[in-house]
């Protein structure tokens, strides 16, 4: 990717127990999903049930369609991480340059 892109962050809460398999899952189906790619570590806590992970994706338009985007990336990712349960609970959307 070239150009400047946002950085999507998320946090989600699953309504039921977790399996056990769900950090990999969530790291697959971050790496699978067409025009973004992974930034940072995917994050499963089981204790709160609480899953965290992040992607970028290319700048096209302004903050609010990025958020916009973001967020319907992030729920799109938890479902085909078979994680449907889960409820988006947080969700940061920054601008980075990635070029030095």
């Amino acid at each position: 990717m070239s150009g400047q892109e946002y950085v999507v962050l998320f946090t989600a809460i699953n309504g039921v127990d977790l399996g056990g398999d769900e950090a990999r899952r969530l790291r697959d189906a971050v790496q699978a999903m067409p025009g973004v790619h992974p930034v940072g570590e995917v994050e499963v806590d089981p204790a709160t049930r609480t899953l965290r992970a992040g992607f970028a994706i290319p700048v096209e338009q302004a903050m609010a369609e990025a958020a916009r985007d973001g967020g319907r990336l992030a729920k799109e990712v938890l479902l085909s991480a078979r994680i449907p349960d889960a409820r988006l609970v947080e969700l940061t959307v920054r601008m980075v340059d990635p070029t030095p």
